[in-house]
């Protein structure tokens, strides 16, 4: 999948689900119950443990046009080995110029993070696919708004204290595409392995963006 086409299929339905857990035993049956809603991407941080391996199971695992990244990187290193394990795109906390570069090097999509209008431009400056907001519940959705005026189009990701009670207002405010801790939305039914539960509250999220991106 080019870098473009892997873009829009990450914003299309507006949601990343995050995988960040030490209990991974669930970790693929819940990848599988978002994927069967109709999501297409889904994120695994380097913080799990035997995080490149869960990538690279992922990645054997998940339906066509589908894409598995890596998040919480912050070193070119780490990029390669993500990239290498199969992840399509990157992920980081913060804006790192080398990771961005190290992204494009290798062809996959760069998520970048920022909380600053600097740090917005720093990062489109280095060439971020994505701005990452995190922790976007320190800002609030207006923040989203507002720094769509200086920086239109700019294709913004809402990180941090995302919910059902507030996607749509950080989806009206211009929040491209939201994230949500994947193995928490439902966490009795991760831990249960309970795909339809997980699947549910994946749906209910969908629905309220796609009510909040329909004109009023």
């Amino acid at each position: 999948m080019e870098r473009d086409e892997l873009v829009q299929s990450m914003c299309r339905p507006g949601l990343l689900p995050v995988f960040r857990t030490h209990q991974t035993g669930p970790l693929m049956a819940a990848s599988h119950a978002y994927w069967g809603t109709g999501i297409a991407c889904i994120e695994y941080t380097m913080t799990m443990p035997g995080a490149l391996e869960l990538v690279r199971r992922a990645v054997a695992e998940c339906p066509s046009g589908c894409a598995v990244g890596a998040g919480t990187i912050m070193d070119v290193a780490t990029v390669e080995q993500a990239v290498a394990a199969g992840a399509t795109f990157i992920a980081g906390p913060g804006c790192c110029p080398a990771v961005i570069e190290a992204c494009h090097r290798l062809g996959v999509v760069s998520v970048a993070g920022a909380m600053t209008p600097t740090e917005i431009m720093l990062a489109l400056q280095a060439g971020a696919d994505i701005i990452k907001v995190f922790p976007a519940a320190a800002v609030g959705p207006a923040f989203f708004a507002e720094v769509l005026g200086p920086f239109p189009g700019t294709r913004l990701m809402a990180a941090g204290g995302i919910s059902l009670a507030n996607v749509g207002d950080y989806v009206r405010a211009g929040a491209s595409v939201v994230t949500v801790l994947a193995n928490g939305l439902a966490a009795p039914a991760y831990e249960e392995g309970r795909i339809d539960a997980i699947a549910a509250a994946a749906q209910a999220l969908l629905a309220a963006i796609a009510a909040a991106r329909r004109p009023n």
